[in-house]
């Protein structure tokens, strides 16, 4: 008798040390994520399902409706076709930060008192009806379970309390056996010792898997409110609160998209239960239509099997300063995936992907982006080297005017050939021109290629060889035997491209603020003019006549698709093109018409004007 209950007690202070129950406290209000604020500039178009979208997934306690309801009212917004206008500079809450420690998982812990009674209410009504009196285990159901397992001679039914439950969820599989089974029950009434009920179903409501879609795990209750209906916690009606405490019975057997009619009787039977406890007043809600379950679905499969929501999920991982605001991340990080998603419909056995690095020139934040989340950012970003293209011809314009090239001198347009160890060599345009010589602006402008190798034979390759290497120590020497690396055959990675720009950019304006150059005489200016450069025939009317930055590349038969651009903000690169598997076959893809256009959208859409394009913005 001594000996078994030693051994009884040995077991169960074993079982209770192999648990982290201090877990359960974790689940409090989660903070803010560190980054800059995000400023709407006045007389902007803000595109309104983003902006709902993004409220979704802010700390703000207002619904998007009583959002959009004040701003009128105060005159900071005007409703304007399918967006709206901000006639004063507005202040958006950020986006709070996603606790799942999966990649592909969205957790938002909430405290007790921000959940609505009616959650907890339903799921004690529904699942442990005497919570609030057992300690942890529900002896009647227990005996009524094992009752039920003796008979089937199997483990058909649980009995488990939502203590139990919590702690399966939180600490152990869902393997069905009689020894997961006592340490559950062990756990459960220590928790219930250390805990109020309130911490528990605090933690339990926090912590239960409500399913997934498109991949992505859902858990809590702020998750499953936002994917199942698109609101917060405290806007779910009770019928949509009977339906998500019906899915937790089981996400999959019950998944609205692949089992409707389960769902639909389950969640009459817990509404109805629920309104007969009194748990739900009946004049509160009323039992779907079928045309409202339709329309929901609908609904739901916008939501849950788009990619609409992925971009919230990427940035609400992301605890460090990056640099522009968590709307403009929003924003850029769409735009990334509606380009990809365009690409993939003509290329869908392509390996496509996005890598982007934007940044400040006047210090060290910057925003990072990788389309594959399964994959190492860091190493992606930083690490591996794709071809260049013709993005770094900026950078050998502006080392030469330090040796003396002027902007309006011309040079010649034809046919040139250099006779290298390795045979003759003779680079090619990517069009026709016209005109036997250019200006050497124009020859930046439009990015050709025989008047740039002509003008560093002229200066001197070995001159310009040491000033490049300032730049790119991996350049191959001597230069005067690789000149097509001046044309692109040099590979770098995104955030060592990004490096390059800003390096040569703050050259360039502190040569202005030491009076050796002109404004005029940049690089920034030269190529500021977006009517004038290679996306000429692709950008939008909106931005033809502004102002910013921009240099197009495209190498290795549309593989590698790059665009370098300063706003008057920030600097980027933005780099897309096929990972791995390349087939060789020449691809219709372009700097021009795939990064590009992920900063034209993003420009477009971020809420913010561009900023004026000078070196005193950037702070020289």
């Amino acid at each position: 008798m001594v000996l078994g209950l030693t051994i009884a007690s040995v077991y169960v202070v074993q079982t209770i040390s192999e648990i982290p129950v201090e877990r359960i406290r974790k689940f409090e209000k989660s903070t803010a994520i560190a980054q800059s604020v995000s400023k709407v500039d006045s007389d902007v178009l803000l595109n309104k399902s983003d902006l709902e979208d993004y409220w979704l997934f802010t700390e703000s306690e207002l619904s998007f409706k009583e959002f959009i309801e004040l701003s009128i009212s105060s005159g900071k917004l005007t409703k304007y076709k399918n967006g709206f206008l901000s006639h004063d500079e507005m202040t958006l809450p950020m986006v709070a930060l996603n606790e799942c420690e999966r990649s592909s998982c969205y957790q938002r812990r909430m405290s007790f008192g921000e959940m609505p009674s009616v959650f907890w209410k339903g799921l004690i009504g529904i699942e442990d009806a005497r919570f609030l009196n057992h300690f942890g285990v529900d002896l009647k159901s227990i005996f009524r379970a094992i009752a039920k397992d003796i008979a089937e001679l199997r483990l058909a039914q649980g009995g488990s309390t939502l203590t139990q439950q919590l702690v399966k969820n939180l600490f152990y599989s869902n393997e069905k056996s009689f020894k997961r089974k006592i340490k559950e029950i062990i756990v459960a009434i220590y928790i219930e010792t250390k805990f109020s009920k309130e911490e528990i179903l605090t933690a339990y409501f926090n912590e239960v898997f409500w399913g997934s879609f498109n991949g992505v795990r859902i858990k809590g209750l702020y998750s499953a409110s936002l994917f199942y209906f698109g609101k917060k916690p405290n806007e779910v009606a009770p019928f949509e609160a009977a339906i998500l405490i019906g899915l937790l019975k089981g996400p999959y057997f019950y998944n609205p998209l692949t089992h409707l009619d389960r769902l639909k009787q389950r969640t009459k039977v817990v509404f109805n239960k629920l309104v007969d406890m009194n748990l739900f007043s009946k004049s509160a809600d009323r039992v779907w239509t079928d045309k409202e379950w339709e329309k929901w679905v609908v609904d739901l499969k916008k939501r849950a099997l788009s990619n609409r929501y992925r971009p919230l999920i990427y940035i609400s991982r992301i605890t460090e300063n990056a640099g522009i605001s968590s709307y403009e991340q929003f924003v850029l990080v769409k735009s990334s995936i509606d380009i990809l998603a365009d690409i993939k419909e003509k290329y869908s056995e392509e390996d496509v992907a996005v890598k982007m690095v934007i940044g400040s020139l006047k210090d060290n934040n910057f925003f990072s982006y990788y389309s594959k989340w399964e994959r190492d950012k860091i190493k992606a970003i930083s690490s591996e080297r794709n071809s260049v293209g013709s993005t770094l011809k900026p950078l050998y314009y502006a080392l030469m005017s330090y040796m003396g090239l002027n902007w309006s001198d011309e040079v010649e347009s034809g046919e040139i050939t250099l006779d290298l160890v390795s045979g003759k060599w003779s680079p090619r345009e990517s069009h026709k021109v016209e005109d036997e010589f250019v200006t050497v602006s124009r020859s930046l402008q439009e990015s050709l290629n025989r008047p740039l190798v002509r003008l560093a034979d002229k200066y001197g390759f070995k001159n310009l060889e040491p000033h490049v290497k300032e730049y790119i120590p991996t350049l191959q020497v001597p230069l005067a035997q690789y000149p097509s690396q001046l044309l692109g055959s040099i590979e770098l990675s995104t955030y060592e491209l990004f490096e390059v720009y800003k390096k040569i950019l703050k050259r360039e304006c502190e040569e202005v603020a030491l009076g050796n150059k002109k404004w005029e005489d940049t690089i920034l200016y030269i190529l500021s003019d977006p009517s004038k450069t290679t996306i000429k025939r692709i950008v939008s009317k909106n931005l033809s006549s502004l102002s910013f930055f921009g240099k197009t590349g495209t190498s290795n038969n549309g593989y590698d698709n790059w665009f370098v651009f300063y706003d008057g903000w920030n600097l980027g690169v933005i780099w897309t093109g096929i990972d791995s598997g390349r087939s060789g076959e020449r691809l219709r893809l372009y700097g021009s018409t795939t990064s590009f256009k992920i900063f034209q959208d993003f420009l477009l859409t971020r809420g913010r004007r561009l900023g004026e394009l000078s070196c005193e913005k950037s702070g020289h």
